[in-house]
């Protein structure tokens, strides 16, 4: 009569563990996860049966790996839904930054017909979806593509009331600006669209390529030259990055992106004076951009101009809570005002938000020297 076994199986999430992990965690906790069980009868005995649990969970464990291998190495996706204020479809056009937590950039997109984008991030992690777009509020949307491979997204555009900025002498009004989008010619706005893929997919050298190639099909192409700029600005390539940013500035004075793309180009390479005036200028055209805030905050910081500083990093740390490095910042100008508590919840704030990142290990070492301080 052969021996009746009843074997457990257990479901463990892929995403939350390591594959080398997976069998030990099968056999250790599985009282912890949801389980099943199936009869298995074994004519060999106990040993058997062993053996069979253990060629089960072997080829469990390496389904498991080979999916969380896929979606470390580029299958993380984002599908973004851009909605006017009455709730229709947003027109294509409007660019939006996909950046990871530490605030580098990941992608751009342009929305296409129907105000669809999609990007493709390359790798798990947390981002940041941000829409800047003139006349409009920025729109600042945290991503988890940690514990899923895929997130649905809906930024419904919201008017700015105090976004009434007079036309400057020789600018186009809206109905020329549309005239002028029309008379792109198909040929150079196919390259851009190919070029805005290559570059959402993280491909610069062929995104780059791509916009090169729709600047010389139409060389007074502000949006291509913008978005080229950003590609060099990833590979940081200081000086092609300036130079295009500058060419879009020449064609669209009024370019919010560009003037703060330029900021932070500046900021890269520690020219500061600039920064501040392409900062500026750009927070002109768009008061409610909050990276710009913090790139301004960064400019004023090097500069040794703190008291400056100070409300708009706390204008950034307010409108992007979720973002962690301008806690740091935060709270290194309330180290200057004294305020060393308040210093501290930044410091462990940021810690929190993103415990392994860059500036993890050193603001670790502030709070510690915080710690060990006494306090009058």
């Amino acid at each position: 009569m052969p021996s009746l076994f009843f074997l457990k199986v257990t479901v463990i999430p892929r995403q939350a563990y390591d594959y080398h992990r997976l069998i030990l965690i099968s056999m250790a906790k599985m009282p912890q996860f949801l389980s099943c069980s199936f009869p298995i009868r074994c004519r060999g005995g106990l040993r058997k049966c062993l053996l069979l649990l253990w060629h089960f969970l072997l080829v469990a464990s390496l389904h498991g790996s080979s999916a969380l291998w896929s979606q470390r190495n580029g299958s993380t996706e984002i599908d973004v839904q851009v909605r006017n204020p009455d709730g229709t479809a947003a027109p294509r056009g409007i660019h939006l930054r996909l950046e990871s937590l530490e605030g580098g950039s990941a992608g751009d997109c342009i929305t296409e017909q129907g105000g669809r984008c999609h990007f493709r991030p390359g790798a798990s992690g947390m981002y940041i979806v941000r829409l800047n777009e003139l006349g409009y509020k920025e729109i600042a949307v945290h991503v988890n593509l940690v514990d899923s491979s895929r997130a649905y997204l809906t930024l419904d555009l919201k008017p700015d009331s105090r976004m009434t900025l007079p036309a400057p002498s020789g600018a186009v009004s809206g109905d020329s600006i549309s005239a002028m989008e029309l008379s792109i010619p198909e040929n150079a706005r196919l390259e851009f669209e190919k070029g805005q893929s290559a570059t959402k997919e993280n491909k610069l050298d062929a995104g780059i390529s791509h916009l090169r190639k729709a600047i010389r099909l139409y060389d007074t192409y502000p949006m291509a030259y913008t978005l080229l700029g950003t590609a060099y600005l990833e590979q940081k390539n200081w000086k092609d990055a300036e130079s295009a940013l500058q060419k879009s500035i020449s064609f669209d004075s009024n370019s919010a992106d560009a003037y703060l793309a330029l900021g932070a180009v500046f900021n890269q390479t520690k020219n500061y004076p600039q920064a501040e005036a392409a900062l500026l200028r750009g927070l002109e055209l768009k008061p409610d951009a909050s990276a710009g805030h913090y790139e301004l905050a960064k400019t004023y910081w090097a500069l040794g101009r703190w008291r400056e500083a100070a409300p708009h990093v706390r204008k950034a740390v307010s409108e992007m809570p979720d973002l962690a490095p301008p806690h740091v910042l935060m709270g290194n100008v309330l180290l200057r005002e004294n305020n060393h508590q308040g210093a501290l919840r930044e410091y462990q704030e940021y810690l929190r938000l993103d415990p392994n990142g860059s500036m993890a290990p050193g603001t670790r070492q502030m709070i510690e020297k915080i710690q060990k301080t006494p306090q009058p």
